[in-house]
């Protein structure tokens, strides 16, 4: 006779099978591909969001890892990639994206990353912890790859964002190499994924750590993203040894540790440690930066299609110092000291021309235009015997104050010095310009002039403060308001364009080793001729190719010639 309680547990169970979906992907295979194929065309975000969901369900009942729910995890995973990588190319195609827009968007991209490898990471545990064989041993080789390779794109995509790796994954990537390395299937090479060339679990942890051995916090997303591309093509030129050799190995990993490989300064022999060189790769390099030189184009030497060649020479030089073994790594070109010293700070062009503007304040009846540029005021003069008021108007547009009490200007405490800049900790919550590239001008309190940094580091310690790395720029910049030497009205008195078709616009002049302008890159074209006033005389300059660029900015060798 039945109990009471067993009655009372199949009743049960058949409420629970009557209320469960029909359309429910996570039952099995079959369900899966049919919700798949009602996701909604032409949305990826919203269909990306979807699939993201049911994974998160997916990890919440961890205690069932069946081989058929192994196989939806799988296939959810593949049907994801392409909506990924849509999300993804969308982040890396537009930096200058609102806050709020790239932190959506970095977040509906990480958190996918993460519930994929929340799944992979549940069933390769459960093989080692199993004692007997599982009915998806035989997929393991594949989950451990596949797991690697997202723990990767997890680091991958918080160095993106300059953030500190945090929630163990270290730890967690290196025990999933370990179980390849004791199962055997380590140095196993298979395709990931139906679209991509085989790759091994060995090869592709390497592929991590060399990544993050080029992550210095001085990257943009796009050149971490390149880097990340063309590793995958230098995975012959790698592999990991159990027994160090100094002289050989220039890297090592603690499998035991919850960090990232560093340089190898000596062999340890009672830790996990696995070592590996990089000389071959570093040949690799030096060839590539060779044929570069050569004019040989970036997309034929395996460097896509969408790399400059000024670009790839930057990222091969920048490999080139952070792959090299430690007797050979070029030093810090400056050593740093403590400090604290107080510094104000401007930030953006418009801002680093207004505080120029107004340390030089022109005297109580002087051109408007400032020190030095009151040409259009005394071309009116021997013209027309008075100033216009066209003249008069535009000038009232360009008198743009800025005070040291400006919302412009910021004031930070610097906590390192050195010949060539600064190094600060700085609130960054609400500071969206905060990042590697922006163009600063800075003041001490007992300096004459502004001078001119650029972020060249930046790691985010938390949500409220970053770390930063600042390069001050040793020539001292000069205001200047830069005219077309070309009019569409073509009408001019005397050589000059007195149509008002263009407004003369501000640039930074720098006189060094060279001669540079820096200027708004609407600005900017090469071979172009621009011409300002130095000291009552007009001089004529040509602008030649780009020294630098940056969100809002770009540096720009100039060369004089003749008006």
């Amino acid at each position: 006779m039945t109990s009471l309680a067993g009655k009372f547990a199949s009743g049960i169970a058949r409420l629970t099978n009557l209320a469960k979906r029909d359309d429910d992907p996570l039952t099995n295979l079959k369900s899966a591909s049919r919700w798949l194929d009602n996701l909604p065309v032409g949305d990826a975000f919203k269909s990306h969001r979807a699939i993201l969901d049911e994974i998160k369900r997916f990890n919440e009942n961890s205690s069932d890892l069946s081989k058929d729910r192994l196989a939806v995890l799988k296939l959810l995973d593949e049907k994801s990639r392409d909506l990924q990588d849509t999300l993804v190319r969308q982040y890396l195609r537009n930096p200058r994206m609102s806050r709020p827009m790239e932190s959506k968007l970095w977040h509906t991209v990480y958190s996918l990353y993460w519930e994929i490898a929340r799944g992979y990471h549940s069933f390769v545990l459960d093989f080692a912890r199993s004692a007997g064989k599982r009915p998806h041993e035989h997929d393991i080789p594949l989950v451990t790859l596949r797991a690697i390779r997202v723990f990767g794109n997890l680091l991958k995509w918080r160095a993106m964002r300059y953030l500190s790796t945090g929630e163990k994954i270290w730890l967690r990537l290196h025990n999933l190499y370990r179980i390849a390395e004791i199962e055997g299937f380590h140095r196993t090479a298979q395709a990931g994924y139906a679209e991509e060339s085989p790759c091994s679990c060995e090869t592709a942890y390497l592929h991590v750590m060399m990544l993050q051995l080029a992550n210095s916090g001085t990257l943009y997303p796009r050149q971490i993203d390149l880097i990340d591309r063309w590793l995958c093509q230098w995975h012959e030129h790698l592999s990991l040894e159990t027994r160090c050799d100094i002289d050989r190995h220039a890297f090592a990993v603690d499998l035991s540790a919850d960090h990232g490989p560093r340089r190898t300064r000596k062999c340890t022999d009672d830790k996990p440690v696995r070592y590996w060189g990089t000389t071959e790769l570093l040949e690799k390099l030096s060839g590539l930066q060779r044929a570069l030189g050569d004019g040989t184009a970036p997309a034929s030497l395996g460097l896509t299609e969408d790399t400059r060649t000024s670009e790839s020479l930057d990222i091969l030089n920048h490999l080139q110092h952070h792959w090299s073994p430690l007797t050979t790594r070029e030093q810090r070109r400056a050593s740093r000291e403590s400090v604290k010293r107080l510094l104000d700070v401007a930030q953006g062009f418009p801002a680093i021309v207004g505080q120029i503007k107004a340390a030089f304040a022109p005297s109580p009846g002087a051109s408007p235009y400032g020190t030095g540029i009151n040409f259009s005021e005394a071309d009116d003069v021997s013209i027309y015997g008075f100033v216009t008021e066209r003249t008069r108007e535009r000038s009232s547009q360009m008198q743009t104050h800025g005070t040291r009490t400006s919302p412009d200007v910021e004031r930070w405490v610097m906590q390192d010095e050195s010949a060539c800049g600064y190094g600060a900790i700085v609130e960054s919550r609400d500071r969206d310009w905060l990042r590697v590239g922006t163009l600063l001008g800075l003041k001490s309190h007992d300096a004459a002039g502004w001078q001119l940094g650029v972020i060249r580091r930046l790691s985010r310690l938390n949500d409220d403060t970053s770390s930063i790395g600042i390069e001050t720029l040793p020539e001292t910049p000069s205001l200047v308001m830069l005219y077309e030497t070309t009019s569409t009205a073509n009408y001019t008195v005397n050589g000059i364009d007195n149509s008002g078709a263009n407004l003369p616009h501000a640039a930074l002049w720098l006189e060094g080793d060279s001669l540079s302008v820096i200027l708004d890159p609407v600005h900017y074209a090469p071979g172009k001729i621009l011409r300002f006033n130095s000291a009552g005389t007009f001089r004529f300059i040509a602008l030649r190719y780009p020294v630098e660029r940056s969100e809002g900015w770009i540096r720009v060798a100039a060369e004089p010639v003749q008006g």
